[in-house]
């Protein structure tokens, strides 16, 4: 296949993903259809399905892209510290940060957070599971670093950690409408929430609590 081909091919893969995470993030996944991620990327809908076997082959390319470009953006976040602890620090910050400034992929995450895995050999769902495990990954290498360092409590398996506290900043960033009418009806604000949930991640992972957090009480 010539270079030309292979650009425009690549061209026309991006312009369906650009469509179908705006029709994701507008009408959530329910909402987005084939037949109107066709149309957003002026595309024949017979097209659509040279590049995606079906709607949830389709979700998890979109997955894999939020996260692929999210990974990029907390790795150059994390790279502005030094220590494991801050580099902790720096990937729940991070997250806040890239999604208020991406208002679009953060509704589009907020949907695809409840992706139900139809084929998990499709290669665009294991494109997705690579992105999600990097992240994984770098987060295990803080707690790696933060155990030599001495900060870090020396007993946790830093993989087995990382997976559980992503899950659990993921679903403090993505709340449950139980979690929004809650937070409404206590008066909290979302932000204070998200505070919250890292101060408490980073807690419950440090021998030494960071100086920022000693008077956070």
């Amino acid at each position: 296949m010539s270079s030309r081909m292979e650009r425009k091919k690549g061209e026309k893969r991006r312009a369906i993903l650009d469509a179908a995470e705006k029709l994701v993030a507008e009408d959530g996944m329910a909402g987005m259809t084939m037949g109107k991620v066709a149309t957003d990327a002026d595309v024949a809908t017979g097209t659509l399905y040279l590049y995606f076997k079906n709607k949830g082959s389709l979700l998890a390319a979109v997955n894999a892209r939020l996260n692929q470009e999210f990974n990029v953006y907390l790795k150059e976040k994390m790279d502005q510290y030094s220590t494991g602890s801050e580099k902790v620090r720096a990937m729940g910050e991070g997250t806040v940060e890239f999604f208020a400034a991406n208002p679009q992929k953060w509704m589009a995450v907020t949907e695809l957070y409840q992706m139900k895995v139809q084929d998990p050999e499709d290669p665009h769902v294991q494109e997705f599971l690579k992105a999600t495990n990097e992240m994984v990954q770098m987060m295990a290498d803080c707690y790696r670093q933060g155990i030599g360092e001495g900060t870090i409590r020396d007993n946790l398996d830093p993989v087995t950690t990382a997976i559980f506290n992503r899950m659990a900043f993921s679903n403090a960033f993505t709340p449950t409408t139980e979690q929004k009418l809650l937070l409404k009806h206590n008066k909290i604000d979302f932000e204070h929430y998200l505070q919250v949930a890292s101060e408490l991640i980073v807690r419950s992972t440090h021998e030494i609590i960071p100086d920022d957090l000693k008077n956070s009480d």
